[in-house]
């Protein structure tokens, strides 16, 4: 069977390929029905296919196997699928982590689909906090000089790419004196379906740092402290919403002493900090039929 007129590597999303597909099959060839594909899945489920399509139901591996040789895909294309299957099906952020590598690695999705350099800015702690640092002082092409304003140390080779990527990513522009500084202010989270994963990777990499700057940074110039408590379901969602309002407090204050610093001035003592809060359950709820009056 000759290709079907879509590309598979175009699709983030297995089940709008398979619909897009689907439907360019039947084009071609009415005799392809749903009850003929139902058919060659060992399906008698009349709404086994709707279901699907719409998210009511998974493929298993074999399933996947098969829409593979009704739709004449290659064993890349199979392959690139069956991963799509994975990324979709996966029940944890490190397993949807572990699909996305997988999928970076197909050198024929066009780039704007996984964005490989956004997962790459997340991955590093230095490559955000190198961002944030411009805002103090432009990058003017001295890469050690700016290795060295970074904790922990990194290498000179290490900021000179990280200052590419930005570029690349459009966070920093370059200024008419040559200088290059951020963009924007703050980084926002994507929407588009690798979000979870680029976020997932900025939080570990920042609770990595976090655990090392017990030991690295002098207790003066840290603020770092834990707490265990008890809270109801209606004072877990009072606190979510506390720490969202600091968080809003924090970047609006950045905001304000960046704004105020902008040029240089006398008396500019910023520097880049790293903020993780954390709040979760280290503990299951009492059954309700164990409650007491």
């Amino acid at each position: 069977m000759d290709h079907l007129p879509i590309r598979i590597f175009d699709y983030s999303d297995y089940r709008a390929f398979l619909k897009d597909a689907l439907q360019a099959l039947k084009e071609r060839d009415p005799r392809s029905s749903q009850r003929w594909v139902l058919q060659r899945l060992g399906l008698k489920s009349s709404g086994w296919l709707a279901d699907m399509l719409a998210g009511r139901r998974n493929l298993s591996r074999p399933q996947a196997s098969v829409f593979g040789q009704i739709l004449a895909l290659s064993a890349r294309e199979e392959l690139y699928f069956q991963v799509l299957v994975d990324y979709d099906q996966a029940r944890t952020l490190p397993e949807k982590n572990r699909c996305y590598e997988k999928l970076l690695t197909f050198h024929e999705i066009p780039k704007d689909l996984v964005d490989p350099d956004r997962f790459e800015y997340f991955s590093h702690w230095w490559i955000p906090a190198i961002r944030e640092y411009l805002l103090i002082e432009p990058y003017r092409g001295d890469a050690a000089r700016l290795a060295s304003r970074i904790r922990p140390a990194i290498s000179p080779e290490q900021a000179r790419q990280a200052v590419e990527l930005l570029e690349r990513l459009g966070m920093v522009k370059r200024y008419a004196s040559g200088e290059l500084r951020p963009a924007v202010e703050h980084v926002r989270k994507q929407s588009q379906f690798s979000a979870p994963i680029h976020y997932y990777r900025y939080l570990k990499a920042q609770m990595e740092l976090g655990m090392g700057a017990m030991e690295s940074t002098p207790k003066e110039e840290r603020d770092i402290s834990a707490v265990t408590l008890t809270l109801s379901g209606e004072g877990f969602a009072q606190m979510r919403e506390e720490l969202k309002e600091l968080r809003r407090k924090m970047v609006k204050l950045s905001e304000e002493e960046n704004k105020k610093f902008w040029q240089g001035v006398a008396g500019d003592s910023r520097r880049v900090y790293q903020v993780v809060l954390e709040l979760f359950p280290v503990s299951g709820t009492r059954a309700a039929k164990e409650a007491r009056p």
